[in-house]
């Protein structure tokens, strides 16, 4: 059955993920050799047939754009803004030096962009819709602010409006991107992950089948073989093995212990332990032993009526903190926050954003202060060092910026977009 599931994935990618990463034609994945693009065209009068294979295989340009850019230091953010702005029809990637507050480098993009960063900070791996329901893949040399490589992914997840969190990711030891697809069947949904294997410069050629996962998001990524995801549709978090290929291997999957309307916020892996903490989406934290399979409660209860909107909450490097943002006017009497508007159960509407954030001691799952903001905020990132908190405030086109110390806003930086995501520079 598993065979028969990973076989019909296979076809499913290779139906939906064209690729064009090198500077020769790339199958796409599960093309068969004969249906491959020819390798050259045939040679005009007085060109040799080098020169015409160089011209049949010279990539299309990038319609991803490096505008400006300054090589970024550690501690540089990478600012996702997707929403086109005035005098453009897509989004942005913005380079900020959050010290002073200037814009450094600017990379144009198609419209609901995401973004993941390599562990070293080489490469910066833009997506963007282009056409329909094709995006570009980007890979940006980002010391250069050059785009080295792009191609043509199908069906990628995408959503409307802001994005809540990532749907890519690159392993802990940079070999591999995981790109989230939404390939629906007739009957019902079908998620997958398709892989870019980053020393290949192309898709591998297996997949992993999510079912009816939603808009999964990554718990963690340490390495190219495994990763373990969170599912907010049907209530799960999977643990999942694949081989050098991204062919499922094997997977193990949990159902939380509460209804699903209830929603999971955010999902955090103790280093070195069996244990994953996951946040309810009335802030209550359970804490799930992957050894034993067994949930158990934590000191940090629910706080009815506030929500925890799903999304990036940051934990501190050390990881001893946690900072959750809360929405303080919920007042839905039904309690969906999550499955509401009739929406994926991760797709927050525009107003559920946080109006104040709840820092907890990850030992004992106390909260030991709040930080109160000038204006609601829809993710966060904190620094290399922990000592500051960055919280993106589309709605005000700010980047807050928190004293983690003194558990105090300091200043805001103004980038004019509708700053969404971030991404801190190793």
């Amino acid at each position: 059955m598993k065979s028969n599931l990973v076989t019909a994935a296979s076809c499913l990618l290779a139906a939906i993920v064209a690729v064009g990463f090198a500077a020769r034609p790339v199958l796409a994945v599960g093309q068969d050799q004969d249906n491959a693009p020819q390798k050259a065209e045939a040679a005009a009068p007085g060109q040799d047939q080098d020169s015409a294979r160089q011209k049949a295989e010279a990539p299309a340009p990038s319609k991803t754009q490096v505008e400006s850019w300054a090589k970024p230091q550690p501690g540089w953010l990478y600012i996702l803004d997707p929403e086109p702005g005035a005098g453009r029809t897509g989004g942005r990637v913005w380079l900020i030096e959050p010290e002073n507050g200037k814009v450094m480098g600017s990379i144009a993009t198609g419209t609901m962009a995401d973004f993941a960063l390599s562990p070293d900070g080489s490469r910066l791996y833009v997506a963007s819709a282009v056409d329909g329901d094709a995006s570009e893949l980007a890979v940006i040399d980002t010391a250069q602010g050059v785009v080295l490589k792009s191609g043509i992914v199908n069906s990628r997840a995408m959503t409307d409006g802001l994005p809540p969190f990532s749907t890519m990711a690159v392993s802990g030891d940079g070999l591999a991107v995981r790109i989230l697809i939404d390939a629906p069947k007739p009957d019902k949904d079908a998620f997958l992950y398709a892989t870019f294997d980053t020393r290949a410069g192309e898709f591998a050629p297996g997949v992993v089948p999510l079912g009816n996962c939603g808009p999964g998001r990554f718990i963690s990524h340490p390495a190219a073989d495994h990763f373990d995801v969170l599912c907010p549709r049907s209530n799960k978090i999977r643990l999942i093995k694949v081989d050098a290929d991204s062919r499922q291997l094997e997977h193990a999957e949990f159902v939380l212990p509460w209804e699903r309307r209830v929603g999971a916020a955010a999902a955090i892996e103790v280093p070195g332990s069996q244990q994953i903490n996951i946040v309810r989406g009335d802030g209550g934290v359970v804490a799930f032993d992957t050894s034993t399979q067994r949930f158990d409660g934590t000191a940090a209860n629910p706080t009815l009526p506030n929500r925890v909107p799903p999304a990036a909450w940051p934990v501190s490097p050390d990881g001893s903190r946690l900072y959750l943002g809360y929405n303080t006017e919920y007042s839905r009497p039904d309690n969906r926050f999550y499955l509401d508007y009739g929406r994926a159960p991760n797709i927050r509407p525009s107003e559920a954003t946080a109006g104040e954030l709840h820092v907890l001691d990850t030992h004992t799952w106390k909260k030991i202060g709040t930080i109160k903001t000038k204006a609601t905020v829809w993710s966060a990132v904190i620094s290399r060092d922990g000592n500051t908190l960055y919280a993106m405030a589309p709605h005000k086109h700010s980047i807050l910026v928190i004293d983690t110390q003194k558990m105090h806003e300091t200043r805001a930086i103004k980038i004019g977009g509708a700053p969404a995501l971030a991404l801190v520079a190793p």
